[in-house]
């Protein structure tokens, strides 16, 4: 049975992914600093351990695994924060993302961030993390790992959301018996499938951005994102982010923490323990759990993770 620990946990999108597949797994460890986030994955999942500091632990302790996930933090690297890069205290997870994969060693992993990760500072952060999976060898001192970086968007893949994110993905060499190739695009679903209730809401009073924006827009199910920024889509919504809501003008409300958790890939399932202010900023904070299928499908594809699953 794959064995898969996580960092950077947010609401546990790779276990998600692996459920909604059907693979059985055994949850070694989870790892999340907010303690919101933490209470909704104890709701939803079963991590063997769960830990609160990726910081203050010895990696060289963690249990075996097979598959490790790290989405870590992206606000020192996004365009809508300060684009500290490595100067903000943040991006050093990245280090301790390195050193989980040299003392664990897994058979695969999967390192998550925004798009702007492999520019910012010149990409100084970027290259470097590349570089460091790299120098990673065996005993024959062989690079580890082949190495697979490319940007996926939400949308490519069925679920109506623009959410470009850079995944890095690395492969053990002894284990993978084909080329990695990013998946093919999956025919968008309508943004309709996606909103649960349909009634249009008499009562809610849209903010100052949205007014401002209204005016512009005809008919039919609108999207505008109530932050400063102009942000209006139409068959899908733009980013879903921790601090940004997006209203659909033909119901005259937002969307629900649920219509969220489905635009993020997540089952209508999925129990919500805390406000719906902490859940929003949990589900802007995820991956999409339809990106993680299609990359765990390919690489069962082309490894012998298969003859373990």
């Amino acid at each position: 049975m794959l064995r898969i620990g996580t960092d950077c946990s947010g609401i546990e999108a790779p276990i998600e992914a692996l459920k909604q597949l059907g693979i059985p797994f055994e949850h070694k460890w989870a790892c999340e600093i907010d303690r919101f986030a933490r209470k909704s994955i104890l709701a939803n999942y079963q991590p063997e351990i769960i830990y609160e500091d990726i910081t203050k632990r010895d990696n060289s302790q963690l249990p075996d695994i097979d598959i490790y996930v790290c989405g870590f933090p992206c606000q020192s690297f996004s365009l809508m924060g300060k684009k500290l890069g490595t100067q903000d205290p943040r991006g050093n997870i990245m280090m301790h993302c390195i050193d989980v994969i040299k003392k664990k060693q897994p058979s695969v992993f999967i390192l998550e961030n925004v798009k702007n990760f492999k520019f910012i500072e010149k990409g100084k952060p970027f290259n470097f993390l590349i570089d460091e999976l790299a120098s990673i060898v065996n005993e024959e001192d062989e690079q580890l790992y082949n190495i697979y970086c490319d940007i996926y968007n939400t949308k490519d893949y069925g679920i109506p959301q623009n959410r470009e994110r850079i995944y890095i993905i690395g492969i053990k060499n002894d284990i993978q018996s084909n080329n990695y190739n990013k998946p093919l695009k999956i025919n968008l679903r309508n943004l309709d499938e996606f909103i649960l209730d349909k009634t249009i809401n008499l009562t809610y009073k849209p903010c100052k951005n949205i007014l401002n924006h209204i005016t512009q827009l005809s008919e039919d199910s609108y999207i505008i994102g109530t932050s400063g920024f102009k942000s209006i889509t139409k068959n899908y919504t733009p980013t879903l982010t921790c601090n940004t809501f997006f209203y659909i003008s033909k119901l005259n409300r937002l969307f629900t923490c649920k219509e969220c958790l489905l635009l993020q890939g997540f089952s209508n399932h999925f129990k919500q323990v805390v406000s719906n202010t902490q859940m929003y900023k949990q589900i802007g904070n995820s991956m999409s759990v339809n990106v993680l299928k299609v990359i765990f499908n390919e690489i069962f594809n082309c490894t012998l993770l298969n003859e373990i699953k």
